[in-house]
């Protein structure tokens, strides 16, 4: 009876074990990736507003932003975890390195904080963190799997520059232009995310998107974008309506024309999920750098 008790007990796992699970729920490396893209963003809203920019101030953006991805992040594991059960048997949730509750009190505290790190920007920059971790829980609760997912993405990566100007900068008349930028980047960004786990998600019944398209029209699609978004800001610098310098507008096309070239010929070598999951990050990476580049060609 004894040894029957002990095998229902949960695994007992070491500290480091229980630290590298909590980093992995709050999937680290994109959320990572979103701070810093504040950090970029930051002098740059600073400089196109001739406002002054301190190192507080930057340590505000990257710790809200950040609490806010990683809150969106555990809630999705939190929601996946049966699915996980099945197909990801390393998941956090899964192995019991994190456990359910510890997952939701998470979810439940880093939103707080990151609405209290982002208090002294006003009420404007509160208001569109609080709608970009919104649009992620609606994705985690309700849409993740649905064509609307696809429109959450479009919708929340446009915010994210949005937020940091509403914080640290003033109204540009370039703004909105970074709502069809934005929203073409977080289309990319979905589609890209989901391919490598596109045959797992399938006999589940999902039915998002990039499942819909599939993996060889998806790559078309994540690849395609950069290359379409390299036309759109040139044709918006020699229409005048989105002027900028051109050696900056060429750099921002060379990084879309490097990046997606490598990612094609990355999985053209290996057309493995490990592949696309790696191209991933690469593509999220070189559109960071893509945005900043075209970001100093209209504010220089």
């Amino acid at each position: 009876m004894s040894d029957m008790l002990d095998l229902r007990r949960p695994p007992k796992y070491t500290i480091a074990q229980r630290i590298g699970g909590l980093l992995r729920v709050t999937h680290a490396v994109p959320v990572a990736i979103y701070m810093l893209l504040m950090v970029v963003l930051a002098p740059l809203a600073a400089l196109s507003s001739h406002r002054s920019l301190t190192a507080e101030v930057v340590i505000r953006l990257v710790l809200a932003m950040g609490c806010a991805q990683a809150a969106i992040g555990i809630l999705n594991d939190y929601c996946d975890r049966a699915l996980d059960a099945a197909s990801k048997p390393n998941k956090p949730l899964v192995r019991g390195t994190v456990q359910p509750r510890e997952a939701l009190a998470l979810a439940a505290i880093l939103p707080l904080l990151a609405i209290l790190a982002a208090l002294p920007f006003g009420l404007a920059a509160v208001l569109i963190l609080c709608g970009v971790m919104a649009l992620g829980f609606a994705y985690d609760l309700r849409f993740k799997g649905t064509p609307i997912s696809a429109l959450l993405f479009a919708v929340h990566f446009p915010l994210l520059p949005l937020f940091v100007w509403a914080a640290v900068g003033a109204w540009q008349p370039f703004l909105p232009w970074i709502l069809p930028v934005g929203a073409a980047v977080g289309i990319a960004m979905n589609v890209a995310n989901s391919l490598p786990d596109l045959p797992e998600d399938v006999a589940a019944g999902v039915r998002g998107l990039p499942h819909v398209l599939g993996v060889r029209r998806g790559l078309a699609l994540v690849w395609g974008i950069p290359l379409a978004l390299s036309a759109l800001i040139w044709l918006l610098h020699l229409t005048r309506l989105v002027p900028g310098l051109p050696l900056w507008l060429l750099l921002a096309t060379l990084v879309a024309v490097l990046f997606t070239g490598v990612t094609i010929l990355l999985y053209r070598r290996a057309p493995t999920p490990a592949t696309l999951k790696v191209n991933f990050y690469m593509q999220a990476f070189g559109t960071l750098i893509f945005i900043a580049c075209w970001l100093v060609a209209v504010i220089a």
